[in-house]
């Protein structure tokens, strides 16, 4: 009889634990990849933090991800695990329509993903710096909260 209820307790256990809300990252083609060395206590093992972009290009208007989300998409993330980490951040396919990653010398706008928002952060760069450009490498000596 248990060996029939340990695989339903599982199951249910994993939809339980796992996070709920669901993040898609195209791959284009096309990235910039940053290192991060370090992160403040704010940020916790198993927070999420995610590089966003401009959704439409053209979109001029003052917006920021913390107070229009809907304006922005995730390019990259990770998943923070107390030790150095590298990111992937996905650039525009130009082969399609619509704007699917960053365009070149874009600003790279950074969050913590807590409770479904986003929490704003600050990237202290080594190297590179706060914006996208394709194959390009950025080293990132700390991560604080806020802007």
């Amino acid at each position: 009889m248990s060996k029939f209820y340990f695989p339903i307790i599982f199951f249910i256990s994993l939809n339980l634990f796992s996070q709920s809300e669901k993040i898609t990252i195209k791959n284009t083609g096309v990235n910039m990849t940053v290192a991060i060395l370090a992160v403040d206590p704010f940020i916790e093992v198993g927070d999420t933090i995610i590089a966003l972009y401009r959704v439409d290009d053209l979109n001029y208007k003052d917006s920021t991800p913390y107070a229009n989300p809907d304006d922005f998409a995730v390019a990259g993330l990770t998943i923070w695990q107390g030790e150095r980490q590298a990111i992937a951040l996905w650039g525009n396919d130009s082969t399609s329509d619509h704007k699917d990653g960053f365009l070149n010398n874009e600003a790279i706008n950074w969050a913590v993903l807590r409770n479904h928002e986003y929490v704003p952060v600050q990237l202290i760069y080594r190297v590179g710096k706060n914006s996208w450009e394709p194959n390009g490498i950025s080293i990132v000596d700390s991560v604080k909260a806020g802007c």
